[in-house]
């Protein structure tokens, strides 16, 4: 069997048969649809035996008895599914039609440790805001080998998160990888593992996946659990720590993207509690500073000498700074533009 697609379902009511139906996969032997069900407390469970009983489909349902959190379900998903590939989907996302034909013919085509492809973000008013793969390097809107590590670099500051991937079983079992058992950025480290260790790597510019943009997403709460970010990002610290490879061919790369991750979650104001900011900047100083130092780094940065005082009302009065500095310099730069010559 070529392909394992894993859905991981929880409280997932409402988009749970658009995500099964997008699968559109049941009729190929080459394919199978597993479902890991974490014990919902909304009507996800009813509307699975529904989907399973009322329309035939042939899902593999793997019932959890407590919910595992994302990254441990998918663990359970993988060590149960047949496929030589693995893709995973939430269960409030949902497939492009055709996509899943589109990935298994490059599959078979290139037989790939790792295949990278687009999302699309779906908004609660119906637009779709296409994620830019290619911010820092120029993918010119078609397939592309990233297998060399000059290639590579300018693609790993892509979206770190596990839908947007199809992987090598033979691959992931090589290297041992599992999600940790988190709620939060569990694939984080993950998509970066993946996206340094893989030998044979490949993009397409299809879009794949719409990512779901809701109130009751995970990502939009607020508690304790977004400190996983520093987590993770610590982790990815020893990673860089324990391969001089990886740190030397993608060290700055990865450093810029922790920083994204860590100030996203604080220069949000609504994932981490109030009470608790100081105590996120605080740690988030110190890993940084230690990410700063196995690099080399010197580079000034405001918010992080701000992060550094663990004061809150100085680290946002900064945040607020630097984000008009921001939004001048880019305005500066498309007037410049509006008026270059050809």
């Amino acid at each position: 069997m070529l392909l394992s697609i894993i859905i991981v379902a929880y409280n997932n009511q409402d988009y749970i048969a658009q995500a099964i139906t997008s699968c559109a996969c049941f009729e190929d032997p080459d394919c199978e649809v597993l479902v890991v069900h974490n014990k919902s407390t909304d009507r996800t469970g009813e509307a699975l035996r529904e989907l399973m009983e009322g329309r035939g489909w042939p899902l593999r349902l793997i019932s959890n008895n407590e919910n595992v959190g994302p990254g441990e379900a998918r663990n359970i998903g993988m060590r149960q599914a047949s496929g030589d590939y693995f893709m995973f989907l939430d269960g409030d996302d949902w497939f492009e039609p055709g996509a899943i034909r589109r990935v298994m013919d490059r599959l078979r085509e290139w037989r790939p440790d790792l295949l990278m492809f687009n999302h699309q973000r779906a908004l609660a008013d119906g637009r779709k805001i296409p994620n830019i793969p290619n911010r820092y390097i120029d993918l010119r809107n078609e397939p592309a080998n990233l297998t060399d590590p000059q290639v590579r670099k300018g693609a790993i500051r892509n979206l770190h998160i596990s839908w947007n991937k199809a992987y090598g079983r033979q691959f992931m079992s090589r290297h041992g990888f599992e999600f940790p058992r988190l709620v939060y950025h569990e694939d984080l480290l993950w998509s970066i593992q993946a996206m340094v260790c893989a030998d044979s790597f490949y993009f397409i510019p299809d879009i794949v996946c719409n990512y779901r943009q809701h109130a009751q997403s995970s990502i939009n709460t607020r508690n304790e659990g977004h400190f996983a970010a520093i987590h993770e990002c610590r982790r990815l610290k020893d990673f860089l720590a324990e391969h001089d490879d990886y740190r030397r061919w993608y060290g700055a790369e990865l450093y810029g993207y922790a920083q994204s991750v860590l100030y996203g979650v604080i220069n949000t104001r609504y994932r981490i509690p109030e009470s608790r900011e100081e105590a996120y900047l605080r740690d988030m100083a110190a890993l940084l500073k230690e990410f700063r130092s196995l690099l080399g780094i010197w580079k000034p940065d405001l918010l992080f000498y701000a992060a550094m005082t663990g004061r809150r009302a100085v680290y946002f009065r900064t945040a607020a700074w630097a984000a008009r500095v921001k939004r001048v310099g880019k305005a500066v730069f498309d007037f410049k533009m509006k008026f270059a010559r050809p």
